[in-house]
């Protein structure tokens, strides 16, 4: 191949790639798995709209936005709370009264209510084990309304998604 033929080429190389590149549509990327908690918060907003005062800078702003951020924080932190001790009163009830070691993880779904209570468990992913699926579902059962709501979380319903485990000799 003389010089000229071997640019030749390189430029048709080049053009082809480069039109395949641009013509060619990629599929999206997967959508991130469904996490472990939904939060359903009906907080008002830490952003302030203080439309009563002109200017800009900090004496435009009223002490009230301070109070604020500290509610939306004391409301995080109550809610992430409440969810650890939904979890632990799930964990304490979930004892195998049959006599049977079960070793495996369910996943179910429920919402709790304004009160506390829990709607009806839903399986989301089965262990492969029944008798661990019965055990998980009776043990969120047992633990609806155990827990009290905290007043600063409102009434409004809280979807969750719950991991209960069972371990071989671990209650």
């Amino acid at each position: 191949m003389t010089y000229a033929e071997r640019i030749g080429t390189g430029l048709a190389v080049s053009l082809f790639a480069h039109f395949l590149i641009l013509n060619t549509h990629f599929a999206p990327a997967a959508m991130p798995a469904a996490s472990d908690t939904y939060i359903d918060m009906d907080a008002a907003s830490v952003i302030i709209n203080d439309t009563g005062h002109a200017g800009l800078g900090i004496d435009s702003y009223l002490p009230r936005a301070e109070s604020t951020t500290d509610t939306a924080d004391r409301r995080r932190q109550a809610f992430l709370k409440f969810l650890d001790d939904v979890d632990e009163a799930v964990h304490v009830r979930r004892l195998d009264a049959s006599g049977r070691h079960f070793l495996g993880v369910a996943v179910y779904g429920f919402s709790i209510r304004g009160d506390g209570s829990f709607t009806e468990p839903v399986l989301v992913a089965t262990s492969g084990n029944p008798g661990l699926d019965a055990a998980a579902s009776q043990a969120i059962r047992a633990a609806s309304g155990t827990v009290k709501r905290p007043p600063i979380l409102g009434v409004g319903t809280i979807p969750v998604v719950l991991h209960v485990k069972y371990q071989y000799d671990l209650r």
